[in-house]
C-alpha cells in the first residue's frame, strides 16, 4: 500500500489490492495512509464518506468511512483547480465544520458536538477515482483509500456561534449546486445520516482520528458526484440559519 501511496501521488492509478472485507481495508489503509503522512506531513482535517443512504447503496456498505485530509489537498475559495494530474475526478457539494475545543473527543449529543465546533464552511469537493479502468469501486476499495479525497475548495462560513440554533439550523441546511451558471443538484443538511452533527458523532465513537482544534472535517456528499472536466465554473450556494455561504472554484487544464 506504500507503494500505492507513492504511485498516486506521482500522477498513477490505484492498484486494486484485492480486499475482500471492510476489516481488511481498514488495515489497508493504515499502511496506505502512513505514506501519505510522510510526504505530505500530518493531516489537517477528515473526510468522512457514504454519510448518506444512496452512497451506502451505491458502494454497498452499511456504515461510513473517513480517510486523512492533507494541506495540498485544500484550496481556497475562488481557487483555479488544474485537472493536471488527476485520473478520473468528481465534484460535489459537501459542508465542513472546523474544530475549536478537543472536548469534541467526548461528545455524546448534537448538543455536544455544536459547543465543540467553530464554524461551518461551505466546500466544493472533487475527488478522483483513481483506480484501474474496468475497476468498479466497491466499498472496500474506497475505505482502503481514504475515500480517495484529491482536492477540494472551501468557502468562507458562519460562525457556530452566529447561529441561534446550531443542532436545528444545521439540519436544515440548503445547497444548490450550480456548473456555469445552471444549477446541477441541490442537498439538504439531514442528507448526512439524518442531521450533519451526527456525522462527527460517528467519527467521534469510531476514534481512529484526534480531532484537534482548527482540524475540518468533510461531512460528505450533499449532492451526486459530477464528472469534473475543465473549462467549467463551479459555485455552490447555501443557506443556513438564514444565512448566506458561497463558495467557487474554477476547473483549468
Amino acid at each position: 500500500m506504500q507503494a500505492a501511496a507513492k504511485g498516486w501521488m506521482e500522477g498513477q492509478r490505484l492498484p486494486d489490492p484485492g480486499l475482500t472485507s471492510i476489516e481488511d481495508a481498514d488495515c489497508a489503509y493504515k499502511s496506505y495512509r502512513a505514506a501519505l503522512d510522510a510526504a505530505m506531513g500530518a493531516p489537517v482535517g477528515v473526510k468522512v464518506g457514504f454519510t448518506s443512504k444512496p452512497a451506502q447503496e451505491k458502494f454497498g456498505v452499511t456504515a461510513p468511512a473517513a480517510g486523512a485530509l492533507y494541506a495540498p489537498m485544500i484550496l481556497e475559495d475562488g481557487a483555479e483547480v488544474p485537472m493536471k494530474g488527476s485520473r478520473a475526478p468528481f465534484y460535489e457539494a459537501d459542508l465542513i465544520v472546523t474544530v475549536a475545543d478537543p472536548a469534541i473527543m467526548q461528545a455524546k449529543t448534537r448538543e455536544d458536538v455544536a459547543k465543540a465546533l467553530q464554524d461551518v464552511r461551505p466546500f466544493i469537493e472533487l475527488p478522483d477515482m483513481a483506480l484501474p479502468e474496468g475497476v468498479k469501486p466497491t466499498g472496500a476499495l474506497m475505505t482502503a483509500y481514504g475515500v480517495m479525497p484529491w482536492r477540494g475548495v472551501v468557502g468562507p462560513g458562519v460562525p457556530m456561534a452566529d447561529l441561534a440554533d446550531p443542532v436545528a439550523d444545521l439540519a436544515a441546511l440548503t445547497v444548490d449546486l450550480k456548473a456555469d451558471g445552471a444549477s446541477v443538484a441541490q442537498g439538504k443538511g439531514e442528507m448526512l445520516l439524518g442531521h450533519p452533527l451526527d456525522v462527527v458523532l460517528w467519527l467521534v465513537k469510531d476514534g481512529r482520528f484526534d480531532l484537534k482544534p482548527g482540524m475540518m472535517i468533510s461531512l460528505g456528499s450533499l449532492s451526486a458526484l459530477t464528472p469534473a472536466k475543465a473549462g467549467a465554473t463551479l459555485e455552490a450556494d447555501y443557506s443556513v440559519g438564514g444565512k448566506p455561504m458561497k463558495v467557487t472554484a474554477k476547473l483549468v487544464e
